[in-house]
């Protein structure tokens, strides 16, 4: 089977932070796939956030059922 090799860089559309260490490159994924892809692991700093944004909501909803 002919192979190609492709370079290309990954950036977060959320924050604009460099993905490329996280991408893993795969072959396949099931049963009888053939389809070359990435794995893309989110971003950290979106992560956090993420995290950041949700202990402040409910912190927000637990102070307005207190009130």
């Amino acid at each position: 089977m002919p192979s190609i090799e492709v370079e290309f860089e990954v950036w977060c559309s959320k924050c604009g932070a460099g993905l490329c260490l996280n991408v893993t490159p795969r072959q396949s994924r099931g049963y009888g796939s053939q389809t070359p892809g990435v794995d893309i692991e989110p971003c950290e700093k979106c992560l956090e956030n993420a995290r950041e944004e949700g202990y402040q909501e409910g912190f927000d909803e637990g102070k307005a059922e207190a009130e």
